[in-house]
């Protein structure tokens, strides 16, 4: 775009309007001839100055003449005039000065002023216009100093941000109260290393904070001192970002702070001569998450089953890599938390269930082995008789299935005026018939059909060819029939009742 006279330039901003000739003619510049006229023969018109004040090759005497005669009211142009390269030191000595801001801050951002303009810039009465003086490059060293102790935050917002921060400042902002100024210096990549290993090496909670959040790569020396810090919000998320060397575990499991050595019981793949520091923990947080580790040590794990750490061992009781000997322990710990935790476990086997059901003196695992509808035939006698005697429903119909119940307790439970009692009872195969008879009455129809039934299925295995009248045959056919693996009818969640 070639633009040798006024008339050229008029007919090109007619056309193409002032963003677009400004951007033609950055190869071919505007003739200093058709500037100087188009203010001469325009200066009303505020379309044109304005072109004239934004042009970045506008003579600088122009600059100053269209600056000398402003309006007051004429602010845009005399922003566009301090923003402009091309604006003498005149020009910008005059601008400073404008009672608007909003040119101040022009003047503040072009990296023409001068070392006087940024001083009387950095005393502004407006913040915005002392944090712009805070960016510009030509700012002086010791200006830096003066706007590092700024009353407003933006401003030293905007001076963290410097690529040529001084050192010393930067120290001085590292201690500002406000944590967006610290985050700001933070994020000067143009920071000193030795800046960071120092913030890393204060007892700084947000400076280390705010390290930890850094985008770039933190050196070992500054990693090492984070992981150490006297702060858990610093330290724990250090100690994170890799694994824990053997010397780091011991000093958190020698720590005096509860939360190291908590943090650490929780760590996977401990050693085992940090697992018995921590199995003789003073605190019981610690030891609880120990006895919930999956890779916990079975010598360790033996010691906590046989202790009275009833909190270690009601975790031990829910941890899923407990062998099946240790969970045999737990069955007969003297406190029923934890047995009543090991009935709720998916993984027991017949010998477990003998432990919690038969061998236990008292009733209340049983309580929740009958609350999951377990069906276990395999009930000892002096087991079955105390839970048939029970005031717990659920207890009695849990009972009722067992096969060493007397013939007396059985016509009992016949009887009993819990439906739950004797739909349960229909299904023993050691019921008296008469009594079998009787239930096919019942007024619960449920149960006069499971009667019918079960009389029905008597008489086809004692019809059978086969079959002895002995009646071993029934029951062995009906311990078969239950398996042992417990079908769980209630949903799983009744173990968050007893979550700490």
């Amino acid at each position: 775009m070639d633009i040798l006279s006024i008339n050229d330039l008029l007919d090109a901003l007619e056309e193409h309007g002032s963003e677009k000739v400004i951007k033609g003619t950055r190869k071919r510049p505007i003739s200093s001839f058709a500037l100087r006229s188009l203010y001469s023969d325009y200066s009303d018109n505020s379309k044109h100055v304005l072109f004239l004040a934004q042009y970045p090759l506008i003579p600088s005497e122009l600059a100053q003449t269209i600056a000398t005669e402003l309006k007051p009211k004429q602010i845009e142009i005399a922003a566009a005039l301090a923003a402009n390269p091309r604006s003498s030191q005149q020009t910008l000595n005059q601008l400073a000065a404008h009672k608007n801001a909003s040119v101040r801050v022009a003047v503040a951002r072009n990296p023409n002023v001068s070392p006087k303009e940024c001083q009387n810039l950095a005393e502004d009465e407006a913040a915005f216009v002392r944090a712009a003086i805070a960016e510009n490059p030509a700012l002086p060293t010791y200006l830096q100093f003066i706007l590092a102790g700024d009353a407003e935050p933006a401003v030293k917002i905007s001076l963290a941000d410097r690529e040529n921060l001084d050192t010393d400042v930067a120290h001085h902002l590292s201690r500002d109260p406000s944590i967006l100024v610290k985050t700001a210096l933070l994020q000067n990549s143009a920071l000193e290393p030795e800046l960071l290993q120092m913030w890393a090496d204060l007892d700084d909670e947000s400076l280390q904070s705010l390290l930890l959040r850094q985008t770039t790569p933190l050196s070992p020396t500054v990693q090492t001192s984070l992981r150490y810090s006297t702060h858990p919000s610093v330290r724990f998320p250090a100690l994170d970002r890799t694994a824990i060397s053997l010397p780091e575990m011991l000093w958190l499991a020698e720590s005096d702070y509860t939360d190291d050595r908590v943090y650490l019981a929780q760590q996977p793949d401990l050693p085992a001569a940090i697992q018995r520091i921590l199995a003789q923990d003073t605190s019981e947080k610690a030891r609880r998450y120990l006895a919930a580790s999956a890779n916990l040590q079975q010598d360790i794990a033996e010691r906590i089953a046989a202790s009275h750490d009833l909190q270690a061992c009601c975790a031990l009781a829910k941890n899923p890599s407990a062998s099946p000997e240790l969970i045999g322990e737990l069955c007969l710990h003297p406190n029923p938390q934890v047995a009543k935790l090991v009935a709720y476990r998916e993984d027991l086997n017949d010998t477990h269930w003998d432990r919690l059901i038969n061998q236990r003196q008292d009733d209340e695992v049983a309580e929740h082995i009958a609350f999951q509808a377990i069906d276990y035939p395999h009930i000892e006698e002096a087991a079955a008789e105390r839970f048939a005697a029970s005031a717990n429903p659920s207890l009695r119909a849990f009972a009722a299935n067992a096969l060493s119940l007397s013939t007396q307790t059985l016509v009992t439970l016949s009887q009993d005026p819990c439906e739950k009692v004797r739909e349960s009872v229909v299904n023993n195969d050691k019921l008296p018939e008469a009594q079998l008879k009787a239930l096919c009455y019942d007024p619960s129809q449920d149960i006069a059909n499971a009667a019918e039934k079960a009389i029905a299925r008597r008489n086809q295995i004692l019809n059978t060819p086969s079959s002895s009248t002995d009646a071993e045959p029934l029951q062995s056919a009906r311990a078969t029939s239950h398996s042992t693996s417990s079908h769980r009818n209630i949903l799983k969640n009744i173990l968050t009742f007893f979550k700490e």
